[in-house]
């Protein structure tokens, strides 16, 4: 059996006839750096170096300025997401092809930073954490030792300073609740929570809903479904007669539905409603959002990462995602 030959940057500088230390600028991101090289040649090393099969010898270049171009994405929940069907799949995405076109291979790891295998997550240079279960108490560990992390979603761990981006609740919600207002005759609307743990996104989406409620005058009455997503009978007769509801989580939507539908009440035109997130499940066009920016998100948060990486500074750096609100049949004024 042939064994496996390491294609070396000596290799590929004799097979495109060019200097070492051009294909050195190339291969490892510095050309226009230390050293300039014409788009004939570069384009040469390239193809020399896809032809031959080259790979960066990632322990060589970790000895020599301590990173091995290598992220850890962490996810708290127990599959990691690459299913489409997937709440966090976009997220994903855009983290894999952000990372690839910053020159990043991905470690993929998917149990909780404990002690134990915190290690693990110390093979890469930075991480990027997805997802809301967690064990803070593993995350702290990693802070105090000053470890690269950036959070998808606002994280507050402690009295500790974390990075993360996330969307720009604010602006679309204030959008949504303007949207709203006309519709509801007694200013009142009715906020359907799960009964989910609460962390911060869920925090920042009710503040703000109700902060922009307050300076429109608008009572916004809470109150939570039951383990299978449904609300009560006596929640069914305040939402009928505020006309106006909100859900934070869009799988709550399909039970409310069938609850309308035995009520003989119409989405749309008896009630109106809207959802604090984006259509990730998929079929709810009807209903009032915002657009999906998963993707975007994703791809904000290995930028932040590689700044963090390159001893840059975040302060003044981008960390909010835009949404665009998306009017559905839910909540279009009446004919």
């Amino acid at each position: 059996m042939k064994e496996f030959k390491r294609i070396t940057l000596q290799d590929v500088a004799k097979e495109a006839n060019v200097s070492y230390a051009s294909v050195s600028a190339v291969l490892n991101g510095k050309d226009g750096k230390s050293i300039r090289v014409g788009k004939k040649t570069k384009e040469k090393i390239l193809e020399c170096a896809n032809r031959l099969g080259y790979v960066p010898n990632m322990m060589a270049r970790k000895l020599k300025n301590g990173s091995n171009s290598l992220i850890a994405v962490f996810t708290y929940e127990q599959i990691f997401p690459v299913e489409s069907e997937n709440e966090y799949y976009r997220f994903f995405v855009g983290i894999q092809e952000t990372a690839e076109k910053y020159g990043y291979d991905i470690l993929i790891l998917n149990n909780r930073p404990t002690e134990e295998n915190s290690s693990r997550v110390a093979l890469a240079d930075g991480a990027v954490m997805i997802g809301v279960n967690r064990d803070d108490k593993g995350i702290q560990r990693l802070v105090d030792a000053n470890y690269p992390l950036v959070f998808v979603g606002r994280r507050q761990i402690g009295d500790s300073s974390t990075h993360w981006v996330t969307f720009d609740y604010q602006t679309v919600i204030d959008q949504m609740v303007h949207h709203l207002s006309p519709l509801s005759g007694n200013k009142r609307f009715v906020y359907v929570e799960t009964k989910e743990q609460e962390r911060e996104p869920r925090k920042d989406k009710s503040s703000f809903l109700n902060s922009i409620a307050k300076k429109l005058n608008i009572d916004v009455q809470v109150v939570e479904a039951d383990e299978n997503n449904h609300v009560s009978e006596e929640a069914l007769d305040l939402i009928a007669e505020s006309k106006v509801v909100l859900f934070d989580r869009i799988f709550l939507l399909d039970p409310f539905e069938a609850d309308l539908s035995k009520r003989n009440l119409k989405l749309g035109s008896d009630v109106f409603g809207a959802v604090l997130e984006d259509d990730w499940m998929g079929g709810h066009e009807h209903w009032t959002r915002w657009s999906n920016e998963r993707l975007e998100l994703g791809s904000l948060a290995v930028k932040s990462l590689s700044m963090l990486l390159e001893k840059q500074s975040l302060e003044g750096a981008k960390r909010y995602t835009p949404l665009q609100l998306v009017i559905g049949d839910s909540s279009r004024f009446p004919k």
